[in-house]
């Protein structure tokens, strides 16, 4: 771990000032390059005096000692915010760190090891909160608010050329980060929650009022992942990789489901707070629905059945039919539409490799014997666990066999088989080579199966 000095804290607060000073002047610099080519005496020399003047302001210990100390009296420091719940609430924020462990079917702030510092109160006075978040080491772990927290060592004489104003100044900056509240503030905009304290609260009328806060920290580090997931720029890279089907580039890559988003403070989030108006305001949503649950007979397989791909496997893989419905009847083979074809397909595979896996592990082993309708080759499939039992040496020698390639040919004729239903007049388009199509597609699809363990034996 790299031992951070004075030297490196003081480096930070430089280049951070100086960043301040770069914003501040953008518009002077650019009229005085203008000036420059135009050869503009008089305006050069008022232009040169306004930055210089702006940069004596944004020297580090006048910097400090002028706004950053007014600034911490005019914010409010928390991972938690009353403002997140309402923009208009006034209530106070707090600081929530503990060791205590959530179980792991739940996600809350506790499992943040740092959570986000964020800040709210005067929009104007939010740099400082950027200044408490300095990065001070080269791995970009270390913070300047980690620092004052631990009263590091290497804060002394950082904030001030006189070591005991710094140590004042330190003080200060400390005593706002703690956010320590003797009687917490709540207001009227907040909401507020009756909890019973007992079976029989009502009677005697027993509750203890909570007024829950925005978790902004939680929030923001849930919509950096997203926003990684979704445009960073390894998935970005991935993404392309795909589409241009450049196959020595191809990484694997996340996507989301749809999600919700609410935007809290309109057209001014910084009014919210600081990592709010980072976020341009938005907060992803996660799924909060009711539970979906399977409906019985959404796919069977019966001992009547004398196979498994039947009528009930093609309503179950209803969406990538319809999908491949639309790539016959499209007029033009574009990429667009070879793209979808693709997509369908490996849908399909999806899911009948997942029912397959269903059935492999919600059956119990020989299940297959009362199915005697079942090609033999299928029950090598669906049934691999038959072959350890006592009495199945039949089984296990043919289990054995190259059953894969029949249960290829099985699905390639099912699928073949609807496209001439659902297109007569096209029948005689899927021939031998929509045929091997088919059953490559199957084939990549079994084998991918086996080496990943899933839906094989």
């Amino acid at each position: 771990m790299q031992e951070i000095t004075p030297e490196h804290v003081r480096a930070a607060i430089g280049r951070f000032c100086d960043g301040l000073y770069q914003k501040k002047a953008e518009s002077e610099l650019k009229k005085l390059e203008k000036a420059r080519l135009s050869q503009n005496e008089s305006e050069i020399a008022a232009l040169e005096a306004t930055l210089a003047e702006l940069k004596q302001k944004y020297l580090p210990a006048r910097w400090i000692a002028s706004d950053a100390l007014r600034f911490a009296t005019q914010l409010k420091f928390g991972s938690h915010i009353s403002k997140g719940v309402h923009p208009d609430a006034k209530g106070d924020n707090i600081y929530f760190q503990t060791a205590f462990t959530l179980p792991p079917h739940l996600a809350g702030s506790q499992l943040l090891s740092e959570p986000a510092l964020d800040a709210n109160g005067n929009a104007a006075a939010l740099p400082l909160a950027a200044f408490l978040n300095l990065t001070i080491d080269d791995a970009g772990r270390l913070k300047l608010r980690d620092l004052l927290q631990e009263n590091h060592a290497a804060l002394q004489g950082c904030f001030a050329d006189d070591e005991a104003e710094s140590a004042r100044i330190c003080t200060v900056f400390q005593t706002a980060l703690k956010a320590e509240i003797d009687q917490p503030v709540c207001h009227e905009r907040n909401k507020q929650i009756l909890w019973p304290l007992g079976e029989d609260a009502a009677v005697r009328d027993d509750y203890v009022c909570l007024v829950p806060l925005h978790p902004s920290a939680l929030v923001h580090e849930v919509y950096q992942r997203i926003h990684q997931i979704r445009y960073g720029e390894a998935s970005k890279a991935a993404k392309e990789a795909r589409f241009k089907h450049k196959e020595n580039e191809m990484q694997p890559y996340f996507t989301t489901l749809p999600m919700g988003v609410v935007k809290l403070g309109g057209s001014q989030p910084q009014n919210v707070s600081q990592l709010t108006s980072r976020q341009g305001g938005l907060n992803y949503l996660l799924p909060a629905l009711p539970p979906q649950f399977a409906r019985d007979g959404a796919y069977q397989l019966k001992p009547q059945h004398a196979s498994f791909f039947n009528r009930s496997l093609r309503y179950a893989c209803r969406e990538p039919f319809e999908n491949l419905k639309r790539v016959v009847v499209a007029k033009k083979s574009i990429m667009q539409i070879r793209h979808l074809r693709q997509d369908a397909l490996e849908h399909m595979l999806g899911i009948i490799l997942d029912l397959a896996e269903h059935i492999q592990t919600a059956k119990p082993a020989g299940w297959s014997r009362d199915f005697p309708q079942l090609p033999q080759a299928q029950k090598y499939w669906l049934d691999p666990n038959r072959a350890a039992l006592e009495g199945e040496a039949d089984f296990q020698t043919g289990w054995g066999n190259d059953w894969e390639t029949t249960v290829q040919q099985h699905f390639t004729l099912w699928l073949n088989s609807w496209f001439k239903q659902q297109f007569p007049k096209k029948a005689a388009e899927f021939n031998d080579a929509e045929y091997q199509q088919w059953y490559r597609d199957m084939r990549h699809a079994l084998r991918a199966a086996q080496r990943n363990g899933r839906s094989a034996a």
